[in-house]
């Protein structure tokens, strides 16, 4: 709930007066975690581990909170008595495309950020495409569809022009959303092959099998956000670290129409979410693709959830099907892996190695999701402002080139996220 109390007392209904305890404590270390490292991290565009060490050199209680040797399933087993509600706050490392027993036990702060709010797009997450390609145009943008980019050409170490297939392109900077992995596997040339190291896309993290169709339904009422999980965690994200599917895995259901006061009554769009692991752009077979359509509503029928009608082959996207999609990703709908204490410190931020070519985007600082891959482009948007403007209003000094300030955007400061 969006209120802590009332989750409080949800667990306390199904899981006793103990358990509410443990997730009020649980809840109070999120938060201490969150109030810490969200402007650092998240609003930061370029974060740096000398400054996070010195934010926990000033509060040293915040070590004991962030438990650095610790995995988030670990800290969860020790926080939660109830293995039930470790499994639902474990699958907070999928957010970002992990695992629970790989990932460092200070992404429970993810809880916090949720309980502060989440938020829909009136008009669907297409509509802020939408909007935002509006603003540019009414500002004179132009834009040029279905002209995939093969190269970005430097002039002088710099980037200067992109070529597609329906032209080049000349620019004062480039903007690159695709995953960086693109960059680093040579899709886009060889000058621009070293714009990212290396470590700063690999490992990847978990892909999807995602389904994507329209049906009524039938059996337990279903929220906009539903989360049917699997028997055995562990068993679950075993299976993936292995470049398996899981066999029984836990699913999530957005029922995109019951955002609405009124829930329909008949036709509703649905999607279902299956982790699965990252691979590459080969298509699947048809059989792998009819297993898993079985498995998934077979599974989802063991809840009583039927389905007037099973959707077919068309309506699933596999980490193949993501993978060519988004090339250079492998699959992986999330970035870089987020496995390890420092793993977000190792994402690309905005600017790249390669003057004049900078990043935005799910596989860019901060993150994969909506709100983080909106939050990158801003980072983006003021790297390029301030390179490509304060240089042409300051006196030329012993430095060359723009240099990196703090603003109203990327300035420590208290988040409404």
């Amino acid at each position: 709930m969006a209120d802590q109390a009332a989750s409080a007392a949800n667990i306390e209904q199904v899981f006793g007066a103990t358990a509410a305890a443990e997730f009020r404590a649980f809840s109070a270390r999120a938060g201490r975690l969150f109030d810490a490292f969200d402007a650092p991290m998240m609003q930061n565009a370029e974060p740096s581990q000398r400054h996070l060490a010195g934010i926990v050199l000033r509060r040293p209680s915040l070590l004991r909170d962030m438990a650095p040797h610790q995995t988030l399933a670990s800290l969860l087993r020790h926080s939660f008595s109830a293995p039930k509600l470790a499994q639902l706050f474990g699958r907070y490392a999928t957010y970002v495309g992990g695992s629970p027993y790989a990932s460092p036990a200070l992404l429970a702060l993810i809880a916090q950020a949720e309980e502060r709010g989440v938020w829909a797009v009136q008009g669907g997450m297409h509509r802020l495409a939408q909007v935002i390609e509006a603003l540019a145009r009414a500002r004179g943008a132009v834009f040029h569809y279905g002209a995939p980019a093969t190269q970005i050409v430097l002039q002088s170490g710099r980037a200067a022009t992109v070529e597609t297939v329906q032209g080049r392109f000349a620019a004062d900077a480039v903007l690159f959303n695709g995953d960086p992995r693109a960059l680093s596997e040579g899709l886009l040339g060889t000058a621009a092959r070293n714009a990212v190291p290396r470590k700063s896309v690999e490992p990847r993290s978990l892909s999807a099998y995602v389904h994507a169709f329209a049906a009524r339904v039938s059996g337990p009422a279903l929220c906009y956000h539903t989360v049917f999980f699997g028997a055995d965690p562990r068993a679950e994200f075993d299976a993936l670290s292995q470049g398996q599917r899981p066999t029984d895995a836990t699913l999530y259901i957005c029922a995109q129409d019951r955002a609405e006061p009124q829930h329909p009554t008949g036709v509703e769009r649905f999607e279902i979410i299956l982790n699965g692991p990252p691979q590459g752009a080969a298509p699947p077979a048809h059989e792998d693709i009819a297993a898993c359509q079985t498995k998934v509503f077979a599974r989802l029928e063991q809840f009583g959830l039927k389905f007037d009608q099973q959707p077919g082959p068309e309506s699933l996207t596999t980490p193949a099907g993501f993978a060519r999609l988004f090339p250079g990703s492998s699959g992986s709908i999330y970035g870089r892996s987020p496995h390890g204490l420092t793993a977000g410190l190792a994402r690309p931020t905005a600017r790249t190695t390669v003057p004049g070519l900078y990043l935005a985007g799910g596989g860019a600082h901060p993150g994969a999701g909506v709100p983080m891959a909106a939050l990158s482009a801003r980072h983006a948007a003021v790297a390029i402002m301030n390179d490509l403007v304060l240089p042409s209003m300051s006196h030329r000094t012993a430095t060359r080139g723009g240099i990196s300030t703090g603003s109203a955007m990327t300035g420590p400061k208290a988040s409404r996220s």
